[in-house]
């Protein structure tokens, strides 16, 4: 893709997908065990520095998921009520690097405060108890898809790559594409 191109999709998606990351309060965390074993769950989450922060027990499968095996993949997705297609809502996933913050430190003391301005006090007594820990997720590539068709590779910090499909689907009777899912097939 050309440079005056890959702006143009830049200034177009990149407030777009900043502005849907900023309407979601949670995000889904698929993590896997040390056997192996998948295992997907969600928490509400703050966003520092690009990257995301939650707070969870370490009681809970996911977060002792996260500390045997450190990795995840992370997923907003647009509410089922207000999307125009349940098979084309809108989400942004990203693989992620997995850091446990220390407790008390300059990041764990930020992400607590950026949690509580979203959530509220119950931030408070969720990070006094000891088994509640931070963990930062840091994003390295991903993947934007704003409806049928239409998917675009993300990095990080939300730049925007490269159009990640170059063609749509096609029909099995004709090989003819297919533009809108409502079209008859």
């Amino acid at each position: 893709m050309n440079a005056v191109k890959q702006e143009r999709l830049q200034n177009r998606l990149g407030p777009e997908i900043k502005e849907f990351r900023q309407s979601c309060q949670t995000i889904q965390l698929a993590t896997v065990d040390a056997d192996g074993k998948p295992n997907v769950s969600y928490a509400p989450f703050a966003l520092l520095d690009d990257c995301y922060y939650v707070l969870i027990s370490q009681i809970a499968k996911h977060a002792r998921n996260l500390l045997e095996n450190p990795q995840v993949s992370l997923m907003m997705i647009e509410d089922e009520a207000s999307s125009k297609t349940i098979y084309a809502r809108k989400r942004l996933t990203f693989e992620a690097n997995v850091v446990v913050v220390e407790r008390e430190s300059e990041k764990w003391l930020a992400a607590v405060e950026e949690l509580k301005s979203r959530f509220g006090e119950i931030i408070d007594g969720l990070s006094g108890l000891e088994d509640f820990k931070m963990f930062r997720f840091e994003p390295t590539q991903g993947l934007f898809v704003k409806g049928f068709g239409q998917a675009f590779q993300v990095s990080g910090d939300d730049l925007v790559d490269f159009v990640h499909l170059q063609e749509g689907h096609r029909r099995i009777k004709d090989g003819s594409e297919v533009t809108q899912p409502t079209e008859e097939l």
